[in-house]
This record gives structure tokens, C-alpha cells and sequence, in this order.
């Protein structure tokens, strides 16, 4: 799964999750919860088994922001933190 426009978003319960636009439709996607993560290459794993590959440069795309918000009340999620740069830092 390849996803544009994307963050790393971490929720009060400390689960983190990519959040973007899907390549090929250009649909918002939030990933379950990320397991690992490598930001030399900008992939990563989440509990799901899925594999996430960031596609550019990180954003913030309307169809990601709306599908976010409507995931964090469906999963009683009340704040959350952009922890995209932090992410980024980290070495594994």
C-alpha cells in the first residue's frame, strides 16, 4: 500500500498510524496500528500484516484528515498528536 500526502499520527493510547491519500485512487487511508517502522525508506508494518510504503513528501491531504477524523469517534480516539518528525528521527 503506497500512500501520498501522509503522516504519523500517534493517539492518546499510544498507538501510531500512517495517515494519507491512497496512490492509486486517491482515497484516505488510516492504517491499523504501526509495528515497525523504518525511516530510512520510508516503509513500514502495521499489526494488520499490511505494508506501508510513504510516497513523497509528507502532508496533509483533505480525504486523509476527513477519513482520520471520522476513525479517531468510531474508535473513541479524543486527541492525538502529530508525531510525524519524531518518526522520522528515530532510527531503528
Amino acid at each position: 500500500m503506497s500512500i501520498s500526502d501522509w503522516q504519523i499520527l500517534e493517539t492518546q493510547l499510544g498507538s501510531r498510524h500512517f495517515v494519507g491519500c491512497d496512490v492509486r485512487n486517491l482515497t484516505g487511508r488510516v492504517s491499523t496500528a504501526i509495528q515497525e517502522f523504518d525511516p530510512a525508506v520510508l516503509r513500514g508494518i502495521t499489526s494488520s500484516g499490511r505494508v506501508y510504503q510513504l510516497v513523497g513528501p509528507r502532508g496533509w491531504s483533505e480525504n486523509g484528515r476527513y477519513l482520520w477524523e471520522r476513525w479517531c469517534k468510531v474508535n473513541d480516539i479524543t486527541s492525538y498528536t502529530d508525531v510525524t518528525a519524531e518518526s522520522l528521527a528515530e532510527r531503528p
